[in-house]
């Protein structure tokens, strides 16, 4: 292919290898890419997305045989609208299945200017990613512990995000095998999150039309009603699935399994990371215990927001307790409300907006969206727990 062809593309080389560096850089040179940035030495974890938007990068080319555990941990960390490709001169099967499952789109073994190119048209071909996208938002919304309220705040967030003027709001439930979002809506789908998976290559808007389901004014993909059809959250699939739903919606939460079962390889492309827990010790501890394997997995805690639910002052740890605990600060804490869930999981219906939880959920959203501009709610406790009415 004519040496140009190519010119759309804007690469970072992460290579400490200099041999190695010196041939892809050449490669790529003679392809006709402009605006090539190297770096010599691996980045920091957590820290591979912020070089790739600051030197405006839609490729990364990753040296995978310098440091190979410490390399498939940042290919994680690259998001989904970034190809990479991954570079070793041993053509390795099994280390090119591991990079494939972390979310490589391309392998090189023999580093020349026509491998390069080829690997090149195929990425265009595959995704024509360099067309402009919209700028749709996706949260994870993980739980410290189990039955810490986080899939009853994804339902209500989702909701609240479309009244706060989100367009067209998406949420998938990724937990196969204590999914709540259908008994939550009272829902009875005849497909779910396992399904898309399974098309996910053939995925477009008439199929994907009799996979969502339309309710209280977002769209909902569920988890499998048996949970014996339990989804693998394979992250490579997902990040396809997220290119589709990225073009078709404006916020994308994902309600998502703890972090020992598979919900970090699907949290690490996310562009927002709401960590889930109560103020209680036992929930506090394990919650803790997740951040660290979070951080095992290439998560930077500085990712991470921190989300209290059922939240009383009266009884369970306080806000500068919880910090101290976890060394991270509340991100929110959202009022203890238990009648008005409660009551709105037995009819089916949202949480009412005009509750203690509903209003911390709204504040939530504002913050999320940039939208919380007002004076009174930032004077409020994170600008997210209500007044109460005096008396």
């Amino acid at each position: 292919m004519a040496a140009g062809a190519h010119k759309h593309w804007i690469p970072l080389i992460v290579c400490p290898a200099p041999d190695m560096a010196a041939k892809i850089r050449s490669a790529l040179s003679e392809l006709g890419c402009a605006g090539i940035v190297q770096v010599a030495q691996y980045p920091r974890a957590g820290t591979l997305g912020d070089v790739l938007a600051k030197a405006g990068s839609n490729i990364c080319f990753l040296d995978i045989a310098s440091n190979e555990e410490q390399a498939l941990l940042l290919i994680s960390e690259v998001p989904p609208e970034v190809s990479l490709v991954a570079l070793n001169p041993r053509n390795e099967a099994d280390l090119i299945l591991r990079c494939l499952r972390r979310g490589a789109s391309e392998f090189i073994s023999d580093i020349t200017a026509e491998q390069t190119a080829g690997a090149l048209a195929r990425l265009t071909r595959r995704h024509s990613h360099l067309a402009p996208r919209k700028s749709a938002i996706v949260y994870a919304l993980l739980p410290g512990k189990p039955g810490c309220g986080a899939s009853t705040l994804a339902a209500s967030l989702s909701i609240a995000l479309k009244q706060e003027g989100t367009s067209k709001v998406l949420l998938v439930d990724a937990d196969s095998l204590t999914g709540t979002i259908a008994f939550l809506f009272k829902l009875r789908p005849d497909f779910h999150l396992g399904d898309a998976i399974r098309d996910c290559k053939r995925m477009d808007a008439d199929l994907w039309g009799r996979l969502a389901m339309p309710c209280n004014g977002i769209e909902v993909l569920p988890a499998p009603e048996n949970p014996a059809l339990r989804v693998d959250l394979d992250r490579q699939v997902i990040q396809e699935l997220l290119l589709f739903w990225r073009e078709n919606y404006d916020a994308i939460l994902l309600d998502l399994p703890g972090a020992h079962s598979g919900g970090c390889e699907v949290a690490q492309i996310a562009d927002e990371i709401l960590l889930i827990t109560t103020n209680e010790l036992a929930a506090l501890h394990a919650t803790r215990r997740s951040m660290e394997w979070l951080e095992r997995t290439g998560i930077d805690r500085g990712r991470l927001k921190l989300v209290v639910t059922r939240y009383t002052p009266a009884t369970g740890l306080k806000r500068d307790d919880i910090e101290t605990a976890l060394k991270l600060k509340p991100y929110a804490l959202l009022e203890n409300d238990y009648e008005a869930v409660q009551n709105a999981a037995l009819d089916g219906k949202p949480i009412p907006a005009s509750s203690h939880f509903g209003r911390s959920v709204q504040h939530l959203a504002e913050r999320l969206t940039g939208r919380d501009t007002s004076s009174t709610q930032r004077a409020r406790l994170f600008g997210l727990l209500p007044l109460k009415k005096p008396g």
